[in-house]
């Protein structure tokens, strides 16, 4: 049971870890000094982060994406210039050592496909490998597209990725642009595009994480995955807006 919380509350740096670590100490201070409000503060904090309702609503406003669904049935040709994709990075093979890129930048590119298809425009996709040689490769052999392909790399981050797409657009005269990327991340790409001059009319995600069900009113684990997810966008929005990115 240890270990399941562990791996469910400290996947990387999360409010919840911390607390999960600090609730032993707070138990300690309780038992010899007999202060339980500390004990009592933790305990409450880790309820009410809990419920997964609470934080799908701190999630609410920067989750701007839509479905692909509901992109097919609003779009129609000449509306968008061009289709980009924000590749999520490869994987190496730890036996053969061959770098291949994430399932989540394949099914990207294979949904973009669909609205390229639909729409007859470019497709554009933006990758993180330095040199262009593991990542794209793969992704574009699996494309069968009768428009035009226009891809570029190395980007290091969201910045870098609207920075290179915006560059590309450009060199193309091309600007009203579509773009597909995960939900956690669309209001901050959609905001870094448009820092740089692009005129994002949709950003596409393959799962809207505020999306409410009655099983968000039950708490469990689930509740500090989106805290963690929402505190960690919320403040690299700031830094974004504070270095001027945004």
């Amino acid at each position: 049971m240890q270990g399941y919380m562990l791996a469910q509350l400290m996947d990387g740096m999360s409010l919840g870890g911390v607390l999960l670590i600090v609730l032993p100490m707070t138990v300690l201070i309780a038992w010899f000094t007999g202060r339980r409000w500390y004990l009592r503060l933790t305990l409450l904090l880790l309820i009410f982060m809990s419920f997964p309702i609470i934080g799908k609503m701190v999630l609410r406003p920067i989750d701007i994406g839509v479905r692909l669904e509901v992109a097919q049935s609003q779009l129609i040709a000449g509306e968008v210039d061009a289709i980009a994709v924000i590749a999520a990075g490869g994987h190496q093979d730890p036996t053969t050592k061959e770098v291949l890129p994430s399932i989540t930048s394949f099914t990207r590119v294979m949904r973009a496909q669909k609205l390229v298809e639909q729409l007859k425009v470019p497709l554009l996709i933006s990758g993180s490998d330095q040199d262009g040689a593991s990542e794209l490769p793969f992704l574009v052999s699996k494309l069968e597209l009768e428009t035009r392909l226009l891809l570029s790399f190395g980007a290091g981050g969201t910045a870098e990725h609207a920075a290179n797409i915006s560059r590309l657009l450009k060199s193309e005269q091309l600007n009203k642009v579509v773009v597909f990327v995960s939900g956690i991340h669309a209001f901050r790409t959609r905001a870094a595009l448009v820092k740089q001059g692009v005129d994002v009319r949709m950003v596409i995600v393959g799962i809207n994480d505020s999306s409410l069900g009655s099983a968000d009113l039950v708490p469990g684990f689930d509740g500090f995955y989106y805290w963690k997810h929402a505190l960690k966008e919320y403040v690299g929005l700031t830094v974004y807006y504070w270095k001027g990115l945004i």
